[in-house]
């Protein structure tokens, strides 16, 4: 696991489920999460795929990283500890409709489509805290 010296964080766990996943993590061009409906900021989340940790302000720049079809990755979001019990947890993943190709769209030509994933996650099973 990577340290960052006296940073917490809170890790949940994703898996891609993309109906046309084979694209370059760039393909998702902003990623938004909402913990108990208030929104963190991007520059406080790392997405951790394969051991590779990728700030989610520059996950939109990746072109030789893929996130795989079922492939676990984890969210790890710089704070606090929650406090007990369940949280809401939403992702809202807004990924280019350039989709039949290797490459991203880093001009933004293309429009984005929304997809949001959502779940309730518990403090105590789901939604881990590290530091």
């Amino acid at each position: 696991m990577r340290r960052f010296p006296g940073t917490n964080f809170v890790v949940f766990a994703l898996f891609n489920q993309f109906l046309h996943p084979n694209h370059p993590l760039g393909w998702i061009r902003r990623l938004q999460v909402f913990l108990d409906d208030a929104e963190v900021p991007s520059k406080d989340m790392f997405f951790v795929v394969r051991g590779q940790w990728i700030s989610v302000e520059h996950m939109p720049t990746i072109v030789d990283i893929w996130w795989h079809m079922r492939e676990e990755a984890k969210l790890y979001i710089a704070r606090d500890p929650v406090d007990p019990g369940n949280h809401e947890v939403r992702c809202h993943f807004h990924i280019s409709l350039q989709v039949h190709t290797d490459i991203i769209d880093r001009d933004d030509i293309w429009p984005t489509l929304e997809q949001v994933v959502s779940a309730t996650l518990s403090s105590t099973e789901t939604l881990e805290h590290c530091q």
